[in-house]
C-alpha cells in the first residue's frame, strides 16, 4: 500500500506521458466532457456560448470568410465554432479524435443544414489534399502538447495553409502560471462520477515545473481491479516565447491579441491569442 501511494504521488518528469486520448475517447468520460462542452454557461470544456458567438463573428470579418474560403478547426469538439464559421458560406473542416463529440457535431450539422466535413482522427496524424485560408486551434490546445508534438503540428499546419492563409490560436499565459500552486488530495465517489460510473477513488496531484512554465494535473483513478492515470499537461507562454516557437516552426507573427474574439492583449490575463502566416 505504501509503495502504491508513493507512486501515485510521484512527480513525473516533464511530458513523461501523454494521455489525452483517454480523456476524450473513454466511453464514460467523453460523455461527461460533451456535457460540459454543451453547457454554454461554463468554461470547463468550451468557452461560453456568448463568447463563441462573438469569436466566430470576429473571425468572419477579420479573415473575410464566405463562399470560396476554406477553414479547418483543429480540436473542433462538438463543432461549436465550426457551425458558426460554416454559416458564412465557407467550406469548413472539423478535426477531433473524440468519436462522441464528432458524432454529436455531425448530427447537429445535419439538423441545421450545414455541410461540414468532420473528421474523427488525431490531428497530429492529419493529412489531406485540401488547402485552407484559415486554420484554428482554440482553447489552449497547443498547450497540452509536448514541444515535439507542437513542432509536428506546426509542420502540418504549414503544409495545409494556402498562400496568404492564416493560423489563429490561443494559449495560456505566464500570468496564469504564476497564480497556480501545487497540491495533493483525494476523494471517494460512490458512483456516477466524472471519471467512472462505478464506485472509485480519485487522487489528484498538481505540479509546477518552474523552468519550463509547465503545469500538470495528474489524476489517478482507482477502481476494483483497475488503476488509471490521466496526465493533463499545460504549457504556459509569454508572447515572446510563443513567437520564437512559431518562427522556428516556419510562421511569421501578424498580430498578438487578448483572445480569438479579437480582444486587446492584456499581460495580466490568463490567455492570449496570435494570428500568424506561413513564412
Amino acid at each position: 500500500m505504501f509503495n502504491d501511494l508513493q507512486e501515485i504521488n510521484r512527480r513525473p518528469a516533464p511530458w513523461e506521458r501523454y494521455t489525452a486520448d483517454q480523456l476524450w475517447t473513454d466511453p464514460w468520460v467523453s460523455g461527461q466532457m460533451l456535457a460540459f462542452h454543451l453547457d454554454g454557461t461554463n468554461a470547463i470544456a468550451s468557452r461560453s456560448s456568448e463568447f463563441i458567438g462573438r469569436a466566430t463573428g470576429w473571425m468572419a470579418g477579420r479573415f473575410g470568410l464566405g463562399p470560396g474560403k476554406r477553414v479547418a478547426d483543429f480540436g473542433c469538439g462538438p463543432g461549436l465554432y465550426a457551425q458558426g464559421l460554416a454559416t458564412t458560406g465557407a467550406a469548413v473542416t472539423g478535426v477531433d479524435f473524440s468519436p462522441r463529440s464528432i458524432a454529436y457535431a455531425q448530427k447537429q450539422a445535419a439538423s441545421l443544414g450545414l455541410e461540414i466535413d468532420y473528421r474523427c482522427e488525431n490531428y497530429l496524424e492529419f493529412t489531406g489534399e485540401a488547402r485552407f485560408d484559415l486554420i484554428t486551434l482554440i482553447y489552449g490546445d497547443l498547450c497540452a502538447l509536448s514541444p515535439t508534438q507542437r513542432a509536428k503540428l506546426l509542420k502540418i499546419f504549414r503544409e495545409l495553409l494556402r498562400p496568404g492563409g492564416a493560423l489563429l490560436l490561443d494559449v495560456f499565459s505566464l500570468a496564469r502560471f504564476r497564480g497556480l500552486g501545487e497540491s495533493a488530495g483525494y476523494e471517494f465517489c460512490f458512483g456516477e462520477g466524472f471519471w467512472a460510473s462505478e464506485p472509485h477513488y480519485v487522487f489528484q496531484n498538481s505540479f509546477k515545473y518552474e523552468p519550463q512554465n509547465l503545469a500538470l494535473d495528474k489524476y489517478t483513478i482507482v477502481l476494483p481491479g483497475e488503476r488509471r492515470e490521466i496526465f493533463n499537461w499545460l504549457q504556459h507562454f509569454t508572447p515572446e516565447d510563443l513567437k520564437s516557437e512559431m518562427v522556428a516552426g516556419g510562421f511569421d507573427l501578424v498580430d498578438t491579441l487578448g483572445s480569438v474574439a479579437g480582444d486587446a492583449y492584456d499581460s495580466e490575463a490568463d490567455e492570449f491569442a496570435m494570428v500568424l502566416t506561413a513564412a
